[in-house]
């Protein structure tokens, strides 16, 4: 394939997957681009003559989907320049060597040559939403939420068995596409089955095809049945949740939130029983340490103080708050803060998994590092990263003690880390998040079709009470049960759905398919090498 053909195909693809992934003109994706859009880009790796030319193409392709569907982190404040700009270059050079890997796996018989291609894609994909550094946006799966029978999946294989099948689709559907030699401007190779034209080979290619209909089928077919079984939950918490639709650190910003919050928590309050079970305000409202603060949480707002609205309202506020966690040399954590009618403060979750170069800056111990960073964005101190992992707990409208976990913010997009909270007695994960900076739809849809996995990968129910959007319940099964409109300052009032706690396959042993994948690449790339020496 010629350059210039190749570099279509992959703008092509990036296309296809940006706009399968919810964007600004459809909000909740176009869910079928997510097995197709490989295609163009399978064949532009697999039909290429360089190593090298395979690494600029994938890095190309990952910069586009990045760029294309992440474009709204230029609206993050001050870090543009990291968030978007340094982020993008980042991913080229994370994913050239993804490519060369991905031009080795295409030189493989026709037979093995889609799955080892979407073993590596899966890998990769699995690599990028781990670690400090860690983005878990741009993904297939981010494309498959609408399809419920096929999501089911996550309770086994996690998000990464949806990918893996999506982009096996697309690489046998790629076997399907003819190339010639003299279109691809190169020698004939035994292994390529449409550019030899070789019997053996197409047969192949039918193969990994049929087989692969019969993993969807099976994946269809666990998903259907999953959706037929009649589920009940065992109790039910009276929850407000509270949207603010307001930017926590403008100025002014914490009287006017607790003056918006506190009417709108009232007049859910007014919808049914005098006293909820929990109300849920969003990350980082209460911008002042709660603790270190209280007398001015006693005075604001002058007219219908903090404290005295928790002691009217008879009922437990979870709210975002900093704490301060050092005081020599001072320290602070982004945390979620559980506060009682009395005014006290009766637990709090510290966030572990902060936003790099925005949240956390690493190796600042350094001075240099320090003094880089204070001249490039005017800060080198941020949020310190809790260690904890833990529930909090309060006890229902029918006398029932029920346990919950706070991820906070994009920690709902980690499912190892939220598994992990899960496991740790959780009953319903309850997250908390400020997107309001984004100013778009497609990032508060993207950041919820991420979060909402969680909920299936578990089976547990996910609450997000957030600043400006996504508000929401979602079931066990992925459907939302209760929403609020983006960018809406309202309020809503759901019994949320407690179901007996359950232990799934992932649940119990976490991100076991892609190193399952990861193994089945080594050995193949052993045993071949072994092979090839002998030949």
């Amino acid at each position: 394939m010629k350059p210039m053909k190749a570099l279509f195909c992959v703008l092509l693809a990036s296309i296809m997957l940006s706009l399968g992934i919810p964007n600004e003109l459809f909000r909740n994706g176009i869910a079928p681009f997510g097995f197709v859009a490989l295609i163009p880009f399978y064949l532009a790796v697999r039909e290429t003559r360089s190593y090298r030319f395979a690494g600029v193409l994938c890095g190309l392709f990952v910069l586009l989907v990045h760029v294309m569907s992440s474009f709204w982190l230029a609206y993050f404040k001050d870090f543009a320049v990291f968030t978007l700009g340094a982020s993008s270059v980042a991913y080229f050079l994370y994913a050239a060597p993804v490519g060369v890997a991905l031009r080795y796996a295409s030189r493989s018989p026709a037979l093995w040559r889609p799955f080892l291609f979407a073993a590596v894609w899966t890998l990769w994909e699995w690599l990028k939403s781990i670690g400090f550094l860690a983005y878990p946006w741009g993904t297939l799966v981010m494309t498959t939420f609408p399809l419920k029978p096929l999501i089911q999946i996550a309770d086994v294989t996690g998000v990464w068995g949806i990918g893996f099948l999506l982009a096996l689709v697309a690489c046998v559907l790629g076997e399907l596409v003819p190339v010639s030699p003299q279109a691809s401007g190169r020698r004939p190779v035994r292994s390529l089955s449409r550019v030899t034209g070789g019997r053996q080979s197409r047969d192949e290619s039918l193969r990994a095809l049929a087989f692969t209909a019969g993993l969807l089928i099976l994946a269809l077919s666990y998903g259907t049945v999953t959706l037929m079984r009649d589920i009940r939950p065992r109790t039910t918490l009276d929850t407000i949740l509270v949207q603010h639709n307001a930017d926590t650190w403008e100025d002014g910003g914490l009287r006017k939130n607790l003056r918006v919050g506190q009417q709108l928590t009232r007049r859910a309050l007014a919808e049914g029983r005098p006293r909820a079970d929990l109300a849920v305000w969003s990350e980082s409202i209460l911008t002042r340490p709660y603790i270190e603060h209280r007398p001015l949480y006693d005075r604001l707002p002058a007219d219908d103080p903090f404290t005295r609205f928790l002691g009217e309202t008879d009922t437990p506020l979870l709210v975002g708050s900093p704490v301060i966690v050092s005081r020599e040399p001072l320290l602070y954590s982004n945390s979620v803060i559980l506060l009682g009618p009395s005014g006290e403060r009766l637990d709090w979750y510290a966030k572990i998994q902060l936003v790099p170069f925005a949240e956390y800056m690493p190796f600042t111990e350094y001075r240099w590092v320090r003094e880089f960073f204070d001249a490039i964005v005017g800060f080198s101190s941020g949020w310190t990263p809790g260690t904890e992992i833990k529930t909090m707990s309060v006890v229902n409208h029918e006398g029932i003690p029920v346990r919950f976990a706070t991820p906070i913010c994009f920690e709902d997009a980690f499912p190892a880390l939220c598994a992990a909270l899960h496991n740790s007695g959780s009953d319903v994960l309850i997250n908390l998040t400020n997107d309001s900076w984004s100013r778009t739809d497609s990032a508060e849809m993207q950041h919820f079709v991420i979060a909402a996995f969680r909920a299936v990968e578990l089976r547990t129910t996910l609450v997000r009470s957030t600043n400006a959007g996504y508000t929401c319940v979602v079931d066990p099964r992925g459907t939302v049960i209760a929403d609020l409109p983006l960018f809406t300052a309202d309020a809503v009032r759901v019994d949320v759905p407690i179901y007996d706690r359950t232990t799934t396959l992932y649940a119990r042993y976490g991100d076991w398919f892609p190193a399952l994948l990861g193994l089945a690449l080594a050995v193949y790339a052993i045993v071949s090498g072994i092979g090839r020496r002998r030949r």
